[in-house]
């Protein structure tokens, strides 16, 4: 099983589903766990979103497929630090 896994979490969340459906919305029995259950449900949830978030991080982690920049610089120059220096992104023209 997993961590977010509680029974009495997903006994709320099947409760809510029915009554959003308007099913079972008078009964005394299903008033009374998701009153006194509710907070495993938040928990529940809390859980499931988080799992949800972290596979998205893990997608935002993977190595790009972005080219690196080329730096370019003259030693000798005009000046006594050197000549001109260029930083470029490998696909554009020279003519740009």
């Amino acid at each position: 099983m997993s961590p977010c896994f509680t029974y009495q979490g997903l006994i709320v969340d099947i409760i809510r589903r029915l009554w959003d459906r308007g099913l079972y919305k008078d009964n005394k029995w299903l008033k009374m766990c998701h009153e006194n259950w509710f907070n495993y449900w938040i928990e529940y949830k809390t859980c499931l979103t988080m799992r949800d978030v972290d596979a998205q991080i893990e997608e935002l982690l993977e190595p790009s497929g972005v080219d690196k920049p080329i730096f370019i610089e003259e030693e000798h120059g005009e000046t006594p630090l050197g000549g001109p220096m260029e930083l470029r992104a490998p696909w554009l023209d020279d003519n740009d």
